[in-house]
């Protein structure tokens, strides 16, 4: 009888310790705070990198050829292109999801299109990321995402800003790292 009694209390603790980790992982967590710009109140990743001995023409040249091998449709996403000013400037988007569901199934969110714009000179680049639209029937602002007084207002928007957060970082680090350690682009003839 003892046995079964402790077996019990054991089953009990496990499943009170359970749920009650179930309900910490569940408890939301605040929207990051992505890099917003002072003058326009827009989201914003921004900065100029030094690269030493590095020319401007070969800082665009790695530049187009990172543009040409990240994005599937470079054509659709470079708007200006300045070999002049050794500027390239485009429009890409990216896909968003909707917080899981209860069986841990995630469905579409839509389509955040941005800007990026990137520049360069002798000895350093800039790299410019703005204007984050969700886009739908029409843009919406993505800094919407934080004002919670909105009637459209949802707590999936926390998660877009999470992903979009990420999204933004891990583009930035890749055209870093493909500029600043001479990673050659990928030629999508060499196969």
């Amino acid at each position: 009888m003892y046995k079964i009694i402790v077996a019990a209390v054991l089953v009990f603790a496990i499943a009170v310790n359970a749920d009650a980790q179930k309900k910490k992982d569940e408890t939301p967590q605040p929207p990051p705070q992505l890099p917003m710009d002072e003058l326009t109140h827009k989201i914003t990743y921004e900065e100029v990198v030094d690269v030493p001995g590095k020319s401007a023409d070969e800082l665009y040249k790695k530049m187009m050829a990172w543009f040409r091998t990240y994005y599937k449709n470079p054509g659709e996403v470079i708007r200006e292109n300045d070999s002049i000013k050794r500027s390239v400037t485009g429009k890409p988007r990216f896909r968003i999801s909707n917080p899981p569901d209860k069986e841990g199934t995630r469905s579409d969110g839509g389509l955040v299109q941005y800007t990026i714009t990137m520049a360069a000179k002798d000895g350093r680049f800039k790299y410019t990321l703005t204007d984050f639209n969700w886009k739908g029937n029409s843009y919406y602002a993505c800094e919407k995402w934080y004002d919670t007084a909105l009637p459209s207002h949802t707590g999936a928007m926390d998660e877009y800003l999470r992903q979009t957060d990420n999204y933004a970082k891990t583009t930035i680090a890749d055209f870093k790292n493909s500029i600043i350690n001479d990673k050659p682009g990928k030629n999508k003839d060499d196969w």
